[in-house]
């Protein structure tokens, strides 16, 4: 498969995007990669990103070990398991223009419910149904940071980061893995990803001098601009063609 130049800069660009999003606010990489990948090179999701989040979320999680909230990484990672197996299931069945609406939509979703603020009070049972639909997305569209960033939006991120890295950490090897058991995870994702993973880890690593000069909420609306323009040209792509 080849892509064309502006496709390949505009995965890059997501990428380093995604990995300074991740450093400041805990997630966002997929926000940023997903809508690239899905109007240039649909047929790499959701593989490609999540080989892409692997490295970063264990750097994150290591990193940040000291604020792990460990009871809650538990509780989220319970949830999660199942969640794998049914976004696995997923991708089986669906072909891919239609896995692509269905990226496209969620991801739509999921800006909205960010950009109007929404919010959970954070319980023990929200915790496991949280890591469940975080699971089933994060297989079955890459989009597994949503749902814990709605339940956990206003934590603090020293607690948050490290906390939803070592979900992802813990949770991404089980996903690839269930993808490759139904035949839904090939050699060009893992080659694809591998490259995404050194632009987010660029991004993670000069996310740091970003942060600094720039303030979060600038960056998480850049982030949603970002991934609600590429949904919609995402979606427009799946359905027209």
């Amino acid at each position: 498969m080849q892509l064309a130049a502006w496709a390949l800069v505009v995965v890059a660009m997501s990428a380093l995007l995604g990995g300074v999003a991740q450093s400041s606010l805990g997630f966002g990489a997929a926000f940023a990669v997903v809508p690239a990948l899905a109007f240039t090179a649909p047929e790499l999701l959701p593989g490609t990103v999540l080989v892409g989040i692997l490295p970063l979320s264990v750097v994150m999680a290591v990193r940040g070990r000291a604020g792990i909230d460990v009871p809650a990484l538990g509780r989220l990672t319970i949830g999660r398991f199942p969640g794998i197996v049914t976004g696995a299931a997923v991708v089986a069945v669906l072909p891919t223009r239609a896995l692509t609406a269905i990226i496209a939509m969620l991801l739509l979703t999921a800006v909205a419910a960010s950009a109007l603020g929404a919010e959970l009070a954070v319980t023990r049972p929200r915790e496991i149904i949280a890591g469940y639909v975080s699971g089933l997305t994060g297989t079955a569209a890459a989009l597994g940071g949503p749902p814990l960033a709605i339940l956990y939006r206003g934590r603090d991120g020293a607690m948050l980061r490290p906390t939803l890295a070592s979900v992802w950490a813990i949770g991404l090897i089980p996903a690839i893995g269930s993808l490759t058991l139904v035949g839904e995870f090939t050699m060009l994702q893992l080659q694809a990803g591998v490259v995404v993973s050194g632009f987010m880890l660029l991004g993670l690593v000069g996310g740091a001098r970003v942060v600094r000069a720039v303030p979060e909420r600038t960056i998480r609306a850049a982030v949603l601009w970002w991934a609600g323009v590429g949904g919609l040209l995402a979606l427009s792509r799946a359905v027209f063609g």
